[in-house]
């Protein structure tokens, strides 16, 4: 607390001087005035506590001074002192308290007198001085949780309780004056990485310069919050329609996408957009977040770096994949899932050398047959591709202890290469001598070239050194480099179905023609998939092809169905 302020006001420079000898014994400063315009100005520049003023004084008395400081609402509560050396019986004591005095010290100064009305008049001020401390910090803690209640303390956006209060305000305004709004949903792509490689206080930093450009390019009516972790929503009010907003949204991808300087590090990440209309899409602010959400997830599908409209196919199939999320964790345990085998074709020689291990899941009464295209993504999201992808080995390599003389390929998602696990029970398998590594394929997506390429080309060497050989399936569908498979122990190439399925077609001839004259120069073997007619199987076989796989020998077969398969033989 600061010094409580005492005001001598006398024309007298004798008495100024013998009053401040008095109050020397005061903890208190002193402050010093000779007229009463003067007294005036010091009270309006400083927080006076008491104020001892003098009554007979040329220009302005004493008396007019205290009723100036009476009329003000600032000043009227400022305890006022008369000094004075007049009569105590002339009346003049009443015209003083009439004009605001609180009290009366007659000279000459009994300066006990003196120093026991003004310690009162102190004890009083600071009683007054500490409740209003106490009401200000008050205010001021009651301000900061108000703040904290509805805004992000690291970012200063408002939260979630906040976000959700200002959007149902905003439907019903918009309700009422029939106009139309965007919510988004943001997902910062890329995020976890900052976070893990550089530490929270980068991802912090990341937050924190991301909301405000975002919050910077928005205009004055719009809205956004932090929804939590690396998620933010955004309101853009009063919109004509879509078509309206994606310049926009292109903005806040264009900043999002830009690169972060921190210490010595450079970070980027992209973002992901989902966006639900008012009032196309829902009515009720849940739905629309739940709504912008969902596409949100679409846009993370189609790739990230871009933003997705809400539509009510998106919605089913956001269900959709919520109830086979949900059938997933028992399906393992249930035994619901089969291994089918689709035979592999030596096309020189047109003998079954072996198969591919197909996952399918079609023995749960509620769902029946569900694609593997429509649920492998789905264990990629959730974490179950570990146990399911170990399922598949171990159901292979039952095959190959009853049949060794077979050749299996298994198809490893990139995650799987995230771990140690799919490493650690080959190599048990392969040091146990149950599995000779000849035998066995891991096929890899193109993806995991692009994907974290020296993590990645450290575990693929790691299962080639084992003796396992390695194929890129799909080849041709993504963006791998050359450089990419002359650096990875990859030995064959699978030539995606859709360029095969074509097969007259000139161009997809000559695609295949040059994928093969590739792999033969770097000394991988090729495998064609998706053959249907004799003509492209003739083509392929006359191009040099290897191997091939296509329903125009086999289908993907169950189990013993295959085994039969593989008794049987091809008719050359």
């Amino acid at each position: 607390m600061q010094l409580p302020k005492i005001l001598i006001v006398d024309d007298l420079k004798t008495n100024i001087l013998a009053l401040s000898m008095i109050l020397k014994k005061v903890d208190a400063e002193i402050i010093t005035a000779q007229s009463g315009n003067e007294a005036l100005t010091k009270v309006l520049e400083h927080d006076i506590s008491i104020i001892l003023l003098d009554v007979n004084m040329p220009e302005m008395d004493g008396f007019e001074v205290a009723e100036f400081l009476k009329e003000d609402e600032e000043t009227k509560h400022i305890p006022i002192i008369f000094v004075t050396a007049m009569d105590r019986h002339d009346g003049n004591s009443r015209k003083g308290y009439v004009s605001g005095a609180v009290d009366f010290i007659y000279k000459p100064i009994d300066s006990f007198i003196l120093l026991s009305k003004v310690n009162v008049f102190l004890d009083l001020w600071k009683l007054r001085a500490g409740l209003k401390l106490e009401v200000e910090e008050r205010k001021k803690n009651e301000e900061k949780v108000r703040y904290l209640s509805g805004n992000d303390l690291l970012t200063g956006l408002c939260n979630r309780r906040s976000f959700h209060e200002r959007l149902q305000s905003e439907i019903t305004r918009a309700s009422r004056s029939h106009e139309k709004f965007a919510l988004l949903f943001l997902d910062l792509d890329g995020f976890k990485k900052i976070n893990d490689s550089l530490g929270h206080e980068a991802g912090d930093f990341l937050l924190k310069e991301l909301s405000a450009l975002f919050k910077k390019t928005l205009r004055n009516s719009d809205l956004i919050g932090r929804y939590g972790g690396d998620e933010f929503v955004v309101l853009l009010g009063n919109i004509k329609d879509k078509y309206s907003i994606l310049q926009k949204l292109e903005e806040l991808i264009a900043i999002a996408s830009q690169e972060f300087h921190y210490e010595t590090h450079i970070m980027k990440v992209s973002a992901s957009i989902g966006v639900a209309l008012y009032p196309e899409h829902a009515v009720v602010d849940t739905k629309l977040l739940s709504y912008a959400d969902t596409a949100m997830y679409l846009a993370k599908d189609e790739g990230k770096n871009r933003f997705c409209f809400y539509t009510q196919e998106l919605n089913e199939k956001f269900k959709r994949q919520l109830l086979l999320d949900k059938h997933l964790q028992t399906a393992l345990q249930n035994n619901e899932f089969e291994l089918y085998f689709q035979p592999v074709i030596d096309l020189q020689n047109l003998k079954v050398v072996g198969a591919e291990s197909l996952i399918r899941w079609q023995k749960n009464k509620t769902l029946g047959f569900v694609s593997p295209e429509e649920f492998i993504g789905i264990t990629e999201s959730n974490g179950l591709i570990y146990s399911i992808g170990l399922w598949v080995l171990e159901e292979t390599l039952k095959l190959l202890d009853a049949h060794p003389h077979l050749y299996m390929a298994i198809n490893a998602s990139s995650l799987q290469f995230m771990n140690n696990q799919l490493y650690d029970r080959l190599k048990e398998n392969v040091e146990s001598g149950r599995l000779d590594p000849a035998h066995l394929e891991i096929e890899i997506t193109e993806r995991l070239l692009l994907d974290n390429v020296h993590s990645s080309e450290n575990r693929l060497l790691d299962i080639s050194k084992l003796g396992f050989s390695l194929s890129i399936d799909d080849f041709g569908t993504g963006y791998s480099s050359l450089s990419y498979l002359k650096s990875c122990p990859v030995s064959t190439v699978k030539i995606d179905k859709s360029f095969v399925s074509t097969i007259p077609d000139s161009s997809d001839e000559a695609l295949c023609n040059a994928i093969i004259a590739m792999a033969s120069a770097l000394h991988l073997k090729v495998i064609a998939e998706g053959i249907e007619t004799e003509e492209q199987k003739a083509f392929l076989r006359d191009s040099g092809c290897d191997f091939c796989q296509g329903y125009y020998y086999s289908r993907p077969l169950p189990k013993e169905e295959f085994l039969a398969f593989v008794v049987k033989g091809l008719d050359s």
